[in-house]
């Protein structure tokens, strides 16, 4: 698995930046891997998705999150059926947990996110 982050840079009218065009909500690629490139906010719907169908196996460090988000992509690539037939406090509470994992993991380096 090859992935890289994406750190900010600055640029000047005649040079590219290294981050990528942002999508429809303004957010530049964070994660980029073989096959996807995902944003801060896919990154922990990837993560919540994990947490709702295996537990929070990433508290006790038993899954790499950055493996977690692996296979999620490269198996299942639905960020947000883990919401379906929950409550809106239920997905906020999944999506906190799993943003504060995301920020323990990638330290500094992840930007914050407005829901």
């Amino acid at each position: 698995m090859t992935t890289t982050l994406d750190t900010p840079t600055t640029t000047s009218a005649s040079t590219a930046s290294t981050i990528a065009v942002p999508n429809a909500r303004g957010e530049a690629v964070f994660l980029r891997a073989e096959t996807y490139n995902l944003t801060a906010r896919e990154i922990v719907y990837a993560l919540a998705a994990h947490l709702t169908y295996f537990g929070d196996t990433l508290a006790v460090q038993v899954v790499d999150p950055l493996a977690a988000i692996d296979a999620h992509m490269r198996f299942n690539g639905d960020l947000t059926a883990w919401t379906r037939g929950r409550t809106p406090t239920d997905v906020a509470a999944v999506r906190a947990r799993a943003e504060q994992i995301a920020r323990d993991y990638f330290g500094t380096y992840f930007p914050a996110i407005p829901w």
